[in-house]
């Protein structure tokens, strides 16, 4: 694997990235095909399955406490030439998202009906199909998410030591499982049974637990960046925890800040009607393809910053993060156009209904033109969080969630009456507010002081 703290930082950073969204491009394109199959049962069944998709986003507030914190100290050690301790934090890492997972599994399974409820308590006559089908949904892939964190942050891992191709392959082979399936045991193909929503379940558990035991296997193999042995503890180390939340916490509640807004943000559309439901669950997806590119050089720029302040180059980390934030920028304004001028036939691969397929390309239009704004947020974002500033991140997080996202779409959505235009304008607005943030805190630097507990003598 080549040294990313030396060489030519353009090829570098789109060495790093460009695998990353490739990765996302098939988690995202396996979301849509998901969503487009369930979208031929009924509306109330691409609700259900949108819905119950955003509780299990809310749960993964939690991994977040782990993954960042985990690519973070990961690629900190590697750039520093510590690799003995990068495993430390890999192994300390895998025990407890194991456990997370099985906790909020647990809880998922158990209470699936009566957070299906809770999704839709602004409406006034909640559709008990919607609930009955998501609560479906939610208990079957709950059993998948021990090694659904797993998964995760194997990939967080391999992230922080500057491996992007691994997850890549390893996503690739299980989302082509997860499509197969989901055509088999929805539609019910050849002897396979015809479940549905619950087919679409099973699809989707059975693919990310494949694709947790071969992340496992490759991270304790000899092709691994970082290859771990069963012969090393495994045994909970507190300090090493420790430092792992140190970082990770913040961006946790930065996740459950965010996934809480889009809750709320739900609920503000839930109460709608059937029609605005539906329509926003294709707009989310929809717009999840055009996140790709800010994700994958997020990504780049939290491993380069990692790494190059770990080898005492805060100047190359500095320039990692503009120039990842710029490519970004140049590939969401292209998909920002493209959403833009074909909104509805987009909308239209999702749903035969018009009125949803109406509703949803209008608001398409909307989210479109943010997509330069958003680019910085995500790849700044990124950047910060390679440094540990963490904090700054669930900053910005709340002040764009809750102080525009959810009351500003709560003021042009509900009470000056615009309906699902007026609640995804706030979402513009919200990217713009935390443009404006990301960019005037990377510019300041304090970034680039942040030093571990280890490094401050007091680990």
């Amino acid at each position: 694997m080549s040294d990313i703290t030396k060489g030519n930082l353009r090829r570098t950073v789109v060495m790093l990235a460009l695998p990353v969204v490739a990765r996302m491009f098939l988690q995202m394109l396996v979301g849509v095909v998901d969503l487009a199959m369930v979208g031929q049962i009924s509306p109330a069944a691409i609700s259900a399955v949108g819905m119950g998709n955003q509780i299990f986003i809310l749960s993964t507030a939690i991994l977040n406490a782990f993954t960042v914190g985990t690519t973070a100290l990961v690629a900190r050690m590697i750039g520093a030439g510590k690799a003995g301790q990068a495993k430390v934090y890999a192994r300390q890492s895998l025990v407890v998202t194991f456990a997370a997972g099985v906790i909020l599994g647990a809880l998922v399974f158990f209470s699936a009906e009566h957070l299906m409820r809770l999704m839709m308590i602004a409406s006034e006559n909640p559709d008990p199909e919607i609930i009955r089908l998501g609560a479906t949904y939610l208990r079957i892939v709950a059993l998948a998410e021990p090694l659904t964190f797993t998964m995760m942050n194997s990939y967080a891992i391999l992230q922080g030591a500057g491996n992007m191709r691994a997850p890549l392959y390893i996503m690739g082979f299980a989302n082509l499982l997860n499509v197969v399936f989901d055509y088999l045991l929805i539609f019910g193909i050849g002897f396979f049974p015809k479940w549905g929503v619950a087919g679409a379940a099973i699809a989707t558990a059975g693919s990310k637990n494949v694709a947790a035991i071969i992340a496992l296997l490759f991270l304790f193999s000899k092709s691994s960046p970082i290859r771990l042995s069963l012969k090393d503890s495994f045994r909970p180390q507190r300090q090493r925890i420790q430092e792992i939340m140190d970082i990770g916490l913040p961006s946790a509640g930065e996740q459950l800040v965010r996934s809480s807004g889009q809750l709320v943000f739900s609920m503000l559309v839930a109460s709608m009607g059937p029609i605005a439901i539906a329509a926003n669950q294709i707009i989310t997806k929809s717009s999840s393809i055009s996140f790709m590119p800010g994700i994958g050089f997020g990504h780049a720029a939290t491993t380069l910053v990692g790494q190059n302040l770990g080898a005492r180059q805060p100047d190359r980390a500095e320039r990692s993060g503009y120039m990842a934030a710029k490519m970004a920028a140049i590939f969401m304004s292209f998909m920002g156009l493209m959403f833009f001028f074909f909104s509805h036939q987009l909308a239209g691969f999702f749903t035969t209904d018009a009125a949803v397929r109406q509703a949803a390309g209008e608001c398409v239009k909307i989210l479109a033109i943010s997509q330069p704004l958003l680019a910085y947020v995500m790849v700044l974002a990124g950047a910060l969080r390679g440094a540990g500033d963490t904090k700054y991140v669930l900053l910005v997080t709340f002040v764009g969630t809750w102080g525009s996202r959810v009351v500003i779409g709560w003021l042009l959505g509900i009470l000056l009456g615009l309906g699902l235009k007026g609640v995804w304008t706030a979402m513009v607005i919200d990217n713009l507010i935390r443009a404006v943030m990301m960019i005037v805190r990377y510019r300041r630097g304090k970034w680039k002081t942040y030093k571990l507990r280890s490094e401050a003598g007091t680990a």
